[in-house]
């Protein structure tokens, strides 16, 4: 089976988040189905108010995702710094701002969609692997 190795790091300076300096890695490997799966792919998400965008389709497993707002609008040369809204269902779950990104596990049974809390549309930049 294949794997991806998934590693989190957080670090700051002593006085910047707390008296103390943060130190935190967490690393986990992660065994997926070669397919289905959605590689690195770019798409410009609707504007607000517009038609959520499905970047993850509903299935019979669950899967890990990626999702980044790369801080443009659609053309891909206008800057952007609104939010992306990601929903699980109909429900607005995710808030990501420009050159954020999430990684996070979604249930079988429920899309990924996205759009844009404003009236321009954004380009996202998003993966998935479904889990072994």
């Amino acid at each position: 089976m294949p794997t991806i190795k998934a590693t989190l790091t957080l670090t700051a300076a002593a006085g910047q988040v707390s008296t103390n300096a943060l130190t935190l890695t967490e690393t986990d490997t992660l065994t997926i189905d070669p397919v289905p799966q959605q590689g690195i792919t770019r798409v410009a998400i609707a504007a607000g108010g517009g038609t959520d965008v499905t970047l993850v389709p509903s299935s019979s497993k669950n899967k890990f995702v990626y999702v980044k707002h790369t801080g443009f609008q659609a053309d891909g040369s206008s800057s952007s710094d609104n939010e992306i809204v990601i929903d699980f269902g109909t429900t607005d779950s995710i808030r990501i701002g420009a050159n954020e990104w999430a990684w996070f596990p979604a249930k079988a049974s429920t899309a990924v969609t996205a759009v844009s809390n404003h009236t321009s549309t954004i380009l996202v930049e998003y993966a998935y692997f479904t889990r072994s």
